[in-house]
């Protein structure tokens, strides 16, 4: 009866002492991050929207080529021009052969937008990106402090247990006394012997279910380091909004970026202005044609679309819907995140409630199996009132274990709904 108290005064521990950094849990996270291969494959994208910032930012600079050419053409023009007295020569006014070796630059001038927008684009769906993987990381950072402190709870139900099993044990050596004075029957001890290994296998479950939670956090951070704590620790965050939620942010970006694809594509009926140049050898000029001579060019040419069948229109809608698309999706996930945001904070106040008065029932079942067991021990009472009142205090001690699991675990979601990176708090 003595471990019953004491395990009582422990369980209390857990939700008086005060909140402090829990730099386990925090290593756990980190070390997740390390581990878990879909932050790595977010991260790969990542680069990859870095290189298409990078490809989109070249359409300002110059596109330089080079050309080597051959072309044989028959006929060709050709005159007899005379040259004296009965006397002609055939004059090519082009060679047969033709060579051309050049270098030629294009270099927009105007553009109207478009290169800009597709930068814009491109950063646009890079911040989308960056967002996705702290989504992640935020996900996961809640599932390893669920499994931490699953793992703290099946822990500690257990410890409950063996305080149980210890008193059944204690009261069994009574009842077999009691049988021997006669004062008992061998019921009796069958029924408390019953008892035992109904806990007992209480037990068991409770440590089946903690080996589970230890095979996840291995398949989770690479790692199933039992807790060095035995109290829900967990800070509550403060005041934040689901603004400020990476899901939410993310939206905004993908927002953004149809926005730019809409730009992108409207600004595709304008013209482009570019500058052209070139440099070379070629043959083909007079008087000798066949020899190789230095030639140069440069110039600008205006590029006007005036009919596409329709794409360019067509193109614009589709970046609009899209664009229209992405509000509404961000709309939907904002009702969603307030929603599950209210929820979470009406169980949290239950839960303290509810903690309160689990409280006040382990203070009352405490004393009543105090109380009991010296009356037992008297024969005043019988030992179905001493199992009752063992019974009550055990399910008021795992009843408030229960309701400070619930409430650390609606504390992570609400870091998670708010955004809050716990683990660098």
């Amino acid at each position: 009866m003595r471990k019953i108290i004491i395990v009582t005064l422990l369980v209390g521990i857990g939700q008086t002492m005060q909140a402090q950094n829990n730099s386990e849990l925090n290593n756990l996270i980190q070390q997740s991050f390390a581990y878990f291969p879909r932050i790595k494959e977010l991260e790969k994208a990542a680069e990859l929207g870095e290189m298409r910032i990078d490809i989109a930012r070249t359409n300002y600079l110059p596109a330089l080529s080079g050309v080597a050419s051959y072309t044989y053409l028959n006929p060709i023009s050709q005159k007899e021009f005379p040259v004296g007295p009965n006397e002609t020569q055939l004059l090519k006014f082009q060679p047969n052969n033709n060579y051309n070796l050049s270098v030629g630059l294009t270099q927009v001038i105007l553009d109207f937008g478009k290169a800009k927008a597709q930068v814009e684009k491109a950063k646009s769906e890079l911040m989308t990106s960056q967002q996705n993987i702290e989504s992640a990381k935020l996900q996961l950072a809640a599932q390893v402090a669920d499994i931490y402190y699953s793992m703290i709870y099946l822990k500690r139900a257990a410890v409950v247990q063996d305080s149980v099993i210890s008193f059944y044990e204690e009261n069994q050596n009574i009842v077999e006394g009691r049988i021997k004075q006669g004062d008992a029957l061998q019921i009796d001890l069958s029924t408390m012997r019953n008892n035992i290994d109904q806990e007992k296998n209480r037990k068991v479950e409770f440590l089946r279910l903690y080996e589970r939670q230890a095979a996840l956090m291995r398949y989770t951070a690479g790692q199933s380091a039992s807790p060095g704590i035995t109290q829900f620790d967990f800070k509550t965050p403060a005041a934040g909004s689901i603004a400020n939620n990476p899901d939410v942010l993310a939206a905004e970006d993908r927002i953004t970026a149809a926005r730019s694809d809409l730009k992108l594509a409207q600004s595709n009926r304008l013209p482009t202005l570019n500058l052209q140049g070139g440099a070379g050898f070629k043959n083909g000029y007079q008087p000798d044609i066949n020899a190789f001579r230095f030639n140069y060019l440069a110039g600008v040419s205006l590029g006007v679309p005036i009919f596409q069948g329709a794409r360019i229109n067509k193109n614009a809608t589709l970046a609009s819907r899209t664009m229209e698309l992405n509000e509404l999706s961000k709309a939907t996930l904002t009702s969603t995140l307030q929603k599950d945001l209210e929820s979470t904070q009406s169980d949290l106040k239950a839960y303290d409630e509810q903690i309160k008065n689990a409280e006040g029932q382990i203070n009352l079942s405490g004393e009543t199996v105090k109380l009991t067991g010296v009356r037992y021990r008297q024969g005043v009472v019988t030992y179905l009132d001493l199992i009752n009142a063992s019974t009550n205090l055990q399910r008021a001690n795992l009843n408030k274990l229960q309701y400070e699991f619930q409430r650390t675990l609606a504390q992570v979601e609400l870091c998670r709904l708010l955004g809050v990176r716990f683990w660098q708090e």
